[in-house]
């Protein structure tokens, strides 16, 4: 199993409806495409969050699987439409292994 996280700091002032619209839409993401096997998007709990208040939490079958999720075009939609007016900056982890 392929892990991938990416953290979202929000751009200030950005209304809580945009930003519960970009959480659904990156999460239907999940049931159309292939190689997922989990996403999870939420707000950031951590007490040392940094300015990051969004997280994605993603399962891929392989690493292949999770490169071709972020090169789809339905990604690359959401991205650009939802994800991209509401977000400051991101940053991202991945790495391989068991998914307990």
């Amino acid at each position: 199993m392929f892990h991938c996280v990416i953290l979202f700091r929000l751009k200030p002032g950005i209304a809580l409806e945009r930003v519960r619209g970009a959480r659904v839409a990156l999460q239907s993401l999940v049931e159309t495409m292939p190689g997922v096997a989990h996403l999870t998007v939420t707000h950031n709990l951590a007490a040392e969050r940094q300015g990051f208040n969004l997280a994605l939490f993603s399962l891929f079958e392989t690493r292949n699987a999770c490169e071709i999720f972020f090169r789809h075009p339905e990604y690359q939609r959401v991205w650009e439409t939802e994800l991209a007016p509401v977000i400051e900056h991101h940053v991202m982890a991945q790495g391989e292994g068991d998914a307990h």
